[in-house]
C-alpha cells in the first residue's frame, strides 16, 4: 500500500488523527540498547518494513499547540464519521504507527495500525455505507476491502486485530500483519536494523520514526532531504524525535558508514543552512527559523537539533511574515 492511497474510508478514519498530526523529522542515537518502548502495535509491524513512524495522538491532542489547530470547526465528514460510528479521533484514538517497504526495488507497501476505543460494528456499517467493500478471509480474521474510487486497480482494506487495534493497507501487508497474530510471525521487533532504532527512541515522544536510509530517503520531500541524498550512499539510518508543546523541539540523526562520511554529511548541512540564511536576509522569520537549527557530529553520527520558541511558531504561522508580496516595480 502506498501510505498516501489509503482508502478514503481510511482515511476518514484516521481524519482526527493523521489531520493533527502527519508526518514528522527528527532522529537519535541508535546505539542506545534496552527494552524497546511500549509503543502500541508495534509488535503487530512485519519484520521486513523499513521504516516505521509513530504519532501518540493521546499526547498531541492535549498538548497546547493541539489547541491552537482547533480554532477551525469540525469539518462534515468527519462529523458525519463521529456521528455514525461513535467514534472522536480525537477523544478515541490513542495511537498510530505505520510503516512500510519504499524505493526502486519494491512496490510500496505498507500499513497503519490506529490503537484506541473502537466499536467494531458501527464502524463496519459505517464502510458499508460509504462504498462496495468485498470481505476476505484470512488467518482467522476478516478484512475488508474498500475499492479505490479513482483507480478500480487498488484497493486498500481494514482489519481489526482486537478490540483497540485496527490495520489499514493494502492486502499482502495486511496478510503480513495477520500472520503475526495467527502464525506467530516474527514482527519489526526482531530487525536487525530497525530494533536497535527504535530501542533509542523514548515511549514518550510525540512524533518518531526509524528507517533505513535509502528507503527514508526515497520518501523525504526533495528540499528537506537534498543534504542527505548528496552522501545518501554513505548512510546507513536515519531516526528521530519531534515534539510539538508551546515549542517545537526535535532532533535529526543520521548515522554513516564511517567519520569521514560523517564529517562531509556535517558539512553538507551547514552548508544547506547557511544558504537559506543569506537567502532569508529578505525574510527575516525565515532566517529565524533556519537559525533554531544546530548541527553536531560525532564519530560516525550527524545530529540536526530544532529549537523553535512559542513566539517564532506565532510569526511562523502568519502566511505574510513567511511570503511577504514583492514590491510593485
Amino acid at each position: 500500500m502506498k501510505i498516501r492511497n489509503l482508502s478514503a474510508i481510511g482515511i476518514l478514519f484516521l481524519l482526527g488523527a493523521a489531520s493533527v498530526g502527519a508526518v514528522v523529522a527528527t532522529y537519535i542515537d541508535i546505539s542506545a540498547q534496552g527494552s524497546v518502548p511500549a509503543f502500541p502495535g508495534l509488535g503487530n509491524i512485519p519484520s521486513d518494513c523499513q521504516f516505521v513512524f509513530g504519532v501518540n495522538v493521546r499526547k498531541l491532542v492535549n498538548s497546547p499547540a493541539f489547541s491552537k489547530l482547533q480554532t477551525q470547526p469540525v469539518g462534515n465528514d468527519l462529523s458525519s464519521f463521529i456521528e455514525k460510528t461513535g467514534v472522536d479521533p480525537r477523544r478515541d484514538v490513542s495511537y498510530l504507527l505505520g510503516a512500510g517497504r519504499g524505493g526502486a526495488q519494491s512496490r510500496n507497501e505498507g500499513v497503519v495500525i490506529v490503537s484506541g476505543t473502537f466499536n467494531q460494528e458501527r464502524i463496519n456499517a459505517f464502510i458499508r455505507s460509504k462504498s462496495a467493500p468485498s470481505e476476505v478471509q484470512y488467518a482467522g480474521s476478516t478484512v475488508m476491502m474498500i475499492p479505490d474510487s479513482n483507480n478500480v486497480d487498488l484497493k486498500n482494506g481494514i482489519a481489526f486485530l482486537n478490540d483497540s487495534e485496527i490495520a489499514l493497507g493494502e492486502l499482502e501487508s495486511l496478510k503480513a500483519v495477520l500472520d503475526i497474530k495467527a502464525k506467530g510471525n516474527q514482527s519489526i521487533l526482531s530487525s536487525e536494523t530497525l530494533a536497535p532504532l527504535i530501542r533509542s527512541i523514548g515511549s514518550g515522544e510525540m512524533f518518531w520514526f526509524a528507517g533505513d536510509a535509502s528507503s527514508m530517503l526515497s520518501r523525504a520531500p526533495a528540499a528537506a532531504a537534498a543534504p542527505l541524498r548528496m552522501s545518501a550512499s554513505s548512510i546507513r539510518s536515519v531516526v528521530g524525535t519531534l515534539n510539538l508543546t508551546d515549542a517545537v523541539t526535535g532532533r535529526i540523526t543520521a548515522t554513516a558508514l564511517n567519520p569521514d562520511a560523517a564529517v562531509k554529511l556535517a558539512d553538507a548541512f551547514r552548508g544547506f543552512i547557511a544558504l537559506g540564511q543569506l537567502a532569508g536576509n529578505e525574510h527575516p522569520e525565515l532566517k529565524a527559523l533556519l537559525g533554531g537549527l544546530a548541527v553536531s557530529q560525532n564519530s560516525t553520527q550527524v545530529s540536526i537539533d530544532l529549537a523553535l520558541s512559542a513566539e517564532m511558531l506565532d510569526k511562523l504561522s502568519r502566511p505574510q511574515n513567511m511570503m511577504r508580496q514583492a514590491p510593485v516595480q
